[in-house]
């Protein structure tokens, strides 16, 4: 198969590049901090759980391409799907300087060494934002994570009243729905419905942390009478 990508929704092969050589896929760096003790002998280790940026790098041939069309296209940010994963989307930025060679002969086209900047998750290509929510109108409900590490989801909750919303061991108490809350666990910020109005202050996280979604099966359920139903938007993802 012809290798390709696709970057803020531009199929390298419906413009006319072809990729030489392949971009190279990384395991994210976690961050880690390790620490001396004066007096103890080898170091301590302070995990806090999340993972570094990394850069890939790949070679593209514009193959007659305008080069200003394959210059704006390859600029800020968006997201990019490899075409050996063609069902996992990375959020990336092409903020490096890209380097042109050009070439003087027939049939020779400009190359370039193109370097995307990515954060460290792997996105399911097919829950793209609010394609695939999840509706759940009953409690208690069991939510599948087919992914491998823990997602950050988008909660709905409609309603009016107080609910206590419990995801496995994670609890969340909304004081005042009026009508709905959204509670977004990537963003780390709570909204109203129509989300121009933050809503922090009616929403108590009982450890602090936004909820997640763990792989495999989570336990969700609530209390409240006033509750009409919860809608997730998972955004499954790997490392």
């Amino acid at each position: 198969m012809e290798p390709y990508f696709i970057f803020r929704g531009i199929d390298s092969r419906d413009i006319g590049v072809v990729v030489e050589d392949m971009f190279d896929v990384h395991r994210p760096k976690r961050n880690v901090q390790t620490i001396q003790v004066p007096g103890r002998d080898g170091r301590l280790t302070q995990d806090d759980g999340t993972y570094d940026t990394y850069t890939i790098s790949g070679k593209v041939n514009c193959f007659g391409a305008p080069l200003s069309d394959v210059y704006a296209w390859l600029s800020g940010s968006g997201d990019l799907i490899l075409g050996d994963e063609p069902t996992r989307s990375i959020r990336a930025s092409t903020t490096a300087q890209i380097k042109n060679t050009r070439f003087r002969c027939d049939g020779c086209y400009d190359s370039l060494q193109v370097s995307f900047d990515c954060q460290p998750f792997r996105y399911h290509v097919e829950q793209t934002e609010g394609a695939n929510d999840i509706i759940l109108t009953s409690s208690p409900a069991t939510v599948s994570n087919p992914g491998t590490h823990k997602c950050a989801p988008r909660l709905t909750i409609e309603g009016t009243g107080t609910a206590v919303l419990t995801i496995g061991t994670q609890i969340v108490e909304v004081e005042e729905l009026a009508g709905g809350v959204i509670i977004d666990s990537e963003l780390g910020e709570c909204f109203d419905l129509t989300e121009t109005q933050l809503k922090n202050s009616v929403v108590t996280l009982m450890d602090e942390d936004f909820p997640t979604l763990a792989p495999g099966a989570n336990i969700i359920s609530w209390t409240g009478t006033g509750v009409t139903g919860i809608t997730i938007t998972p955004r499954w993802r790997d490392l």
